[in-house]
């Protein structure tokens, strides 16, 4: 059996250890996965979620075979607690300063001085990084049919109080060009699906940059657009991403999350591994790309490994 691994877990909720523990055991048998790797997120678009790099330790502390990656406090030195969470046992950090609602709250993303110590030392401790940046890029678009529904989720960002899509790029560009040798992986590909020879020229110039491959649904429905030019992408980089569901430790059954959480992975089943394309959920067109199992179980499982230096 191919091993598997979903390694971007959030791990807010409000429900307990015990309960975390036991949702999380039951999607590595349900699923057939070999790892999880858990994420910690201090603040989202919802609020702040104080413990929950605690959780998140905990969890790998409590479940064989997971990960965890620590969340930055605002309130301390980011410096300080890269080497702290190192000691304590993390085994990276999860980055949301770039998500557009997030820079909205704190009035910063991935520039200035005190990021720019903060990269310096990850790169030069090469300390492994999961970095969100950006947004798909209809969250900006006011003729969108979805405006009202991003709007309540705090993630409609065409009224002009955040930057643009390109000038997220443009930050994040600008932190690699300073630090070629950070050892990152994108989360959502970067939001790059659909300039695949823009993170093309990233991923050459920056020996250690991997991608997530955890959806937002727009991922696969965009490659799906163009099957050759991303099939041969991925085998291009086929050792430098990964697979990831961005679903909840709160996974109920019969839950939202749940069943957003099994569409999405119908999605990435379909796209990986299908031999025809599926409307998944009656409303993601996906188009399968023939991958080789070699090449699969390197998404699946080893390529996480690799950028953890786990392997």
């Amino acid at each position: 059996m191919m091993k598997k691994m979903d390694m971007h877990i959030h791990t807010y909720g409000d429900i307990s250890m015990d309960q975390m523990v036991a949702y999380m055991e039951e999607m590595k048998e349900l699923r057939g996965y070999c790892g999880l790797g858990f994420m910690a997120c201090l603040r989202n678009s919802s609020g702040f979620v104080p413990d929950s790099n605690e959780v998140t330790l905990e969890l790998k502390r409590r479940i064989p075979g997971s990960y965890a990656f620590a969340g930055l406090d605002h309130g301390k030195d980011f410096v300080e607690q890269a080497k702290q969470f190192m000691e304590q046992g993390f085994d990276g950090i999860k980055m949301l300063e770039g998500k557009p609602s997030l820079y909205r709250f704190w009035g910063i993303g991935y520039e200035g001085p005190r990021m720019d110590e903060f990269f310096a030392y990850a790169e030069e401790q090469d300390i492994p990084l999961v970095i969100h940046n950006n947004d798909p890029r209809a969250n900006w678009d006011p003729n969108g049919p979805r405006v009202e529904h991003l709007r309540g989720k705090g993630w409609y960002y065409g009224d002009g109080d955040v930057p643009s899509q390109e000038e997220f790029f443009l930050m994040l560009e600008g932190v690699f060009d300073r630090h070629p040798n950070l050892r990152a992986a994108l989360s959502h590909m970067g939001f790059y699906y659909d300039n695949l020879p823009r993170v093309s020229a990233l991923m050459e110039k920056c020996p250690n940059l991997y991608l997530d491959l955890t959806p937002a649904v727009e991922v696969f429905m965009e490659l799906s657009l163009t099957p050759a030019e991303t099939k041969a992408f991925i085998e291009k980089y086929q050792k430098r991403m990964f697979w990831g569901t961005d679903t909840s430790v709160n996974w109920a059954p019969d839950s939202r999350i749940r069943t957003f959480n099994d569409q999405k992975v119908r999605m990435m089943e379909v796209f990986f591994e299908g031999t025809e394309p599926e409307v998944v959920a009656g409303k993601y067109p996906v188009a399968p790309v023939g991958l080789d199992p070699a090449i699969l179980e390197d998404i699946y499982y080893y390529n996480a490994l690799r950028f953890m230096k786990k392997i």
